[in-house]
């Protein structure tokens, strides 16, 4: 059994003794290659030449944006991923219960090597496929600004994400004027206006903070289509009593400013202006019109 492992060496959980322990381990049980990112993207283009080759599972150590690298060169392939996280918060591993210790995480890999590989849909935006969330807006922007700080970003954590939220909030966002437009539904039919955000989930939590999670859509389901959530308001306020209840089980879908999406196979969002957009924590540009699809039966996960 042929396994490629692909290491971020640049995350935050992997060191050098660490990765020599995980290949040994490894080893026990499978022919292992390993490769080590050198460039954004690395990782996509490695994962899609170890499907091309057929090996038989494809192991990503990283944190998300890595995963989300790797999952783009599997999807649509029949080879199988496996995750061994050693970012700053593996929301998707976390989300799969696969535990935060990249040794462990090892151990419990071994331990499921022959359990069945599971089949799950995808989303896919701006021609990139996503696992966790893609959101227009507001948390693009909160990412785009945290991405022009990496040094802040790997010595404070969770609290630099929380502070620029706050400063954009109140300081780089216009809160009177709503510049998106939903539209969804099989031919996109529905239609609402005067937006402030549009997050797209395929997944859950949104994110964590530390052991906390973060619920913005808190219906959304790995084997589901796309869950979105929209507000219409930005008054303070709401938006206070909207964060506490993220970290409560997730928003209150009766309110009223609030739009709420579930399983849906398209959504489409269009800004009056190109508007900041993130994918699975990492920006990816400012872009006008994004169509969220949900593609079936795109990837096959290991854990």
């Amino acid at each position: 059994m042929r396994l490629l492992l692909i290491v971020n060496v640049k995350a935050s959980s992997v060191t050098p003794s660490t990765v020599n322990v995980i290949e040994h381990a490894l080893s026990s049980e499978y022919e292992v290659d390993r490769a080590e990112t050198k460039r954004q993207e690395h990782a996509t283009h490695l994962a899609r030449g170890a499907a091309h080759e057929g090996v038989d599972l494809v192991v990503s150590m990283g944190g998300d944006g890595t995963v989300n690298e790797v999952v783009n060169g599997l999807a649509g392939t029949h080879v199988p991923l496996a995750l061994i996280p050693a970012g700053g918060t593996n929301v998707l591993a976390r989300s799969l219960g696969i535990p935060k210790d990249p040794v462990e995480a090892t151990w419990h890999l071994l331990a499921n090597r022959n359990n069945p590989p599971r089949r799950v849909p995808l989303g896919r935006a701006t021609g990139r496929y996503f696992t966790l969330s893609c959101g227009v807006g507001f948390d693009g922007a909160i990412v785009r600004d945290v991405e022009r700080r990496q040094g802040l970003k790997k010595g404070l954590g969770h609290p630099f994400f929380i502070w620029s939220g706050v400063r954009i909030f109140f300081g780089g966002v216009d809160r009177r004027h709503a510049p998106i437009r939903l539209r969804w539904g099989p031919n996109l039919e529905h239609e609402r206006r005067n937006l402030f955000l549009a997050i797209c989930q395929k997944t859950r939590p949104f994110t964590y903070f530390r052991d906390r999670e973060m619920n913005i859509c808190p219906e959304a389901r790995l084997e589901k289509g796309i869950d979105c959530l929209s507000i219409d308001t930005f008054r303070a306020s709401t938006i206070v009593r909207f964060a506490t209840q993220a970290f409560r089980g997730g928003p209150d879908l009766r309110n009223p400013h609030i739009l709420y999406l579930h399983d849906q196979q398209q959504i489409e969002a269009t800004g009056d202006m190109p508007l900041p957009v993130q994918m699975d924590g990492e920006y990816i540009g400012e872009h006008q019109r994004v169509l969220f699809e949900s593609v079936p039966d795109a990837l096959s996960l290991l854990y």
